[in-house]
């Protein structure tokens, strides 16, 4: 009987016409592989007109089977996918899980950005959690202030939060706006009456920059820790704060401060990436359609399907223990023989399958172009080389 829709336990790829007349292939070439082959019943047997496999097995176990190998045939393949570009599928859409199956990806550097989101908010360049800003009043002769109870900030779920300070103006006005400003008097007194603060033995040498942002710290740490009598420390996990010297007159003190959160979720609601693809259960992948998989590929998925077929006739067997003979004895099946060996095929088939895979992720594959440049470059380099006189 030719392959019908609903021959096989999910119904995958009954839509898929290479897979229904492979379909139909099998079962002679797995009756065949197991010994049995395909004959037709003698004439005025019931059925005469269609054949039958002679083994243990029917048409819909090697359709099942089929459907089987080219599932997981698919899996693997996709599961070596997300291990290729797992950090460029974070974050997108997940859809329908399915539709990014042999689909080649654009690599994104969204997984580095948002790994390194922490390291931004330190250096105030980056980060997800807000920057607050508050302030206090200090009062004369109060050295000590606890700023947890003085702010009392609560947290986006209304409840108590915890602050994480991270600036406290008690200090004058950076370096580089009163040293190296454009408007500064010295700037004037220069342009209009040519004043110079060098000698013609002078010698001038072009320093780079990063040693004029060094200097700018410089003058910004003296000024910190020279210039300045005001400073302040930081006790405990309620954010005490201690004000050093003791404060002679009312003034205001301002900072800026974190919220510490619990969760390790974005805290905003509105990124959308936050609901996308999270780890390799929800990539949107599915199936891979049999037509569009090659001989490598359909190769691999017949001898599974073989391998596979031979399991259900081993267990079939297996439950029988003998089978009487003529003369009162009894023949013994080989069932178990059939289970290990078939199991046995289908693990090699499977490492064989990801060794392959594996030598091709594109980590893999970047690292075979690099070797290979290098390679060429050991070749060019014994062409001798023309000299060219003019």
């Amino acid at each position: 009987m030719p392959f019908v829709s609903g021959s096989t336990a999910f119904g995958v790829f009954d839509s898929d016409a290479t897979f229904r007349a492979d379909a139909d292939r099998l079962v002679k070439y797995v009756s065949v592989k197991l010994g049995g082959g395909i004959v037709a019943p003698l004439p005025g047997e019931a059925g005469e007109d269609e054949q039958h496999v002679q083994v243990e097995l029917s048409a819909t176990d090697v359709y099942t089977c089929f459907e089987e190998a080219a599932v997981e045939y698919g899996a693997i393949v996709n599961a070596y996918q997300a291990k290729s570009s797992m950090a460029s599928f974070l974050g997108s859409v997940t859809g329908t899980l399915s539709g990014g199956q042999n689909r080649y990806p654009r690599n994104s550097l969204e997984w580095a950005r948002r790994q390194a989101e922490p390291f931004g908010e330190e250096a105030y360049v980056g980060g997800d959690r807000p920057l607050y800003s508050g302030s206090i009043l200090l009062k004369a002769g109060q050295q000590s202030y606890d700023l947890q109870a003085l702010v009392a900030p609560t947290g986006s779920d209304g409840l108590p939060a915890r602050m994480l300070l991270r600036q406290v103006f008690h200090f004058s006005p950076f370096a580089s706006f009163r040293f190296f400003g454009t408007t500064a008097a010295i700037n004037y007194l220069n342009g209009q009456f040519n004043f110079q603060s060098f000698t013609p033995e002078s010698v001038f040498y072009m320093l780079p920059v990063w040693e004029d942002v060094l200097r700018g710290m410089q003058f910004e740490l003296s000024n910190k820790v020279r210039r300045s009598n005001y400073s302040y420390e930081l006790h405990g996990s309620n954010n005490l704060l201690r004000i050093m010297p003791v404060p002679t007159q009312d003034n205001n003190l301002f900072f800026t401060y974190n919220l510490i959160d619990a969760s390790t979720f974005p805290l905003d609601p509105a990124d959308s990436m936050s609901f996308g693809v999270s780890n390799v259960s929800d990539i949107p992948f599915g199936n891979i359609e049999y037509s569009k998989i090659n001989s490598i590929g359909r190769q691999w998925i017949w001898k599974m399907t073989l391998a596979l077929s031979k399991e259900v006739m081993g267990l079939i067997r297996r439950k029988m223990l003998g089978v009487p003979v003529a003369g009162g004895e009894t023949l013994q099946l080989d069932g178990g023989e059939l289970v290990n060996d078939a199991r046995a095929e289908m693990d090699s088939l499977r490492n064989e399958l990801r060794e392959l895979l594996e030598s091709m992720t594109y980590e893999k594959l970047a690292a075979k172009e690099a070797e290979q440049a290098e390679s060429l470059l050991r070749v060019l380099s014994g062409v001798p080389l023309k000299i060219y006189t003019g």
